[in-house]
């Protein structure tokens, strides 16, 4: 595939400069906002933290409103949600690749590619997913099939979502992105709450979840137009290339929350729950930052000339030593955030998690450049995984160990993929 070259300078590229020619009837919808990357990183950055702050607050009404039983089945109907989630990023990176790398006049071609494909996806994962619904509520013991089977109902959209994040991060229209990313913690809060007001169980706050899930979907539906058919439509190769994406974020989530899991099983609950608590400062070393990885994916795929992930893995370093000195200067205010005076003991070791999650963040940065590049890094992954289990299982007894083992073995593994052909392209 024919990609674009480095300009040598720090000026946006033509891509991102001009509007996209795909025809009169399609310009409105495709051309890229005047934005400066600066300005992009800061819409981007202010869409998702809404996202993610709005979703935090349903968390803490659910938790107010809902019993301890009820709010436990809410909690692990939300986990299932997340690992479903990997169908909706994969067709956002997908979409978001194949936008930025082809020339201008095959970009209504592409992105009804994209639709269509993803709507077949979404049905197959919505079905499996319905499917799944009497294993799902016997395994959580919710004994309330209709709330395990809102799992399908919002995964459908959310996956469908996907796809319109991704035409419009291919296409570099960041307030429209910032929108939809918006739309999906408003609609989790709104919907949420507005049902457990309604009615404070388990099944009305899922099903509340699955209602609001429409909200981005319906963003993204409002502001991206489908093209007319084209014979330049292709989708086995693009559902080839989603299978492939979808595969490597799901060693990634493996990858980064397998350590909680194995806390679980080799530690007591008093050290589980520290670890546990610990986790929530990885996961927000490791998310927070992704507005940088969003803004710049783009680019990383339509130039693979030098090293595109170096940049923004060095910003994303940088922001995750600010909250690795904070965590060694303020345990105390770590232990709060995390969970509170019940786990006074993560203070001790709240810096090292901190690093975990930096590291779980740059590597995030590599994984994605690998997408851009169409390398195969999830054997790297998986091999990373299956180090951290082994010597877990046979050396560790500790959780200053094993997060000390996690942060090496993810450091080698980001070493190992910044070293891939997908991952470091030279002229």
């Amino acid at each position: 595939m024919r990609t674009a070259r480095s300009t040598g300078s720090g000026r946006l590229s033509r891509m991102e400069r001009e509007p996209v020619a795909t025809g009169a009837s399609y310009d409105a919808a495709t051309t890229p906002g005047p934005l400066t990357p600066v300005r992009a990183t800061g819409v981007v950055a202010l869409g998702m933290m809404a996202m993610n702050a709005m979703a935090y607050a349903f968390t803490l009404l659910a938790a107010h409103v809902l019993g301890p039983a009820d709010f436990g089945g809410v909690s692990a109907l939300l986990g299932i949600l997340i690992v479903g989630a990997v169908g909706s990023l994969a067709v956002q990176a997908t979409a978001a690749r194949r936008l930025a790398t082809c020339p201008p006049h095959h970009a209504a071609a592409v992105v009804r590619d994209v639709l269509l494909s993803c709507a077949r996806l979404t049905a197959l994962i919505g079905l499996l997913l319905l499917l799944l619904t009497p294993v799902i509520d016997s395994l959580l013991h919710l004994d309330d099939a209709v709330a395990g089977s809102m799992v399908a109902f919002s995964t459908v959209p959310t996956t469908m979502m996907g796809a319109y994040a991704g035409i419009t991060q291919g296409q570099r229209r960041w307030s429209t992105l910032a929108a939809i990313y918006a739309a999906l913690g408003l609609g989790r809060l709104v919907g949420g709450a507005a049902a457990m007001l309604i009615d404070p169980t388990l099944r009305s706050a899922m099903i509340g979840l699955a209602i609001g899930s429409l909200l981005p979907l319906v963003v993204g539906a409002a502001t991206t137009r489908l093209p007319p058919a084209s014979h330049d439509s292709d989708h086995a190769p693009l559902l080839s290339e989603l299978w492939r994406n979808g595969h490597t974020l799901l060693a990634f989530f493996v990858f980064t929350n397998l350590d909680v899991l194995l806390a679980r099983h080799l530690f007591d609950s008093t050290h589980a729950g520290v670890y546990a608590a610990g986790a929530i400062l990885v996961k927000t070393c490791l998310f927070l930052p992704t507005f940088v990885l969003v803004v710049a994916f783009p680019t990383m795929a339509a130039d693979r000339s030098g090293r595109p992930w170096l940049r923004p893995t060095l910003i994303v370093l940088g922001l995750g030593a600010l909250a690795v000195v904070a965590a060694w200067l303020l345990p105390d205010l770590a232990v709060a955030f995390a969970g509170g005076s019940g786990y006074a003991d993560l203070g001790d070791v709240a810096w090292l998690f901190a690093i975990e999650g930096t590291i779980f963040a740059a590597l995030q940065i590599l994984v994605y450049d690998t997408i851009a590049g169409q390398a195969h890094a999830t054997y790297v992954l998986w091999t990373g995984a299956a180090v951290i289990a082994l010597l877990s299982i046979t050396l560790l007894d500790s959780v200053s160990g094993l997060v000390t083992v996690v942060i090496a073995v993810a450091a080698g593994v980001g070493l190992v993929t910044s070293l891939m052909p997908g991952a470091a392209h030279t002229d």
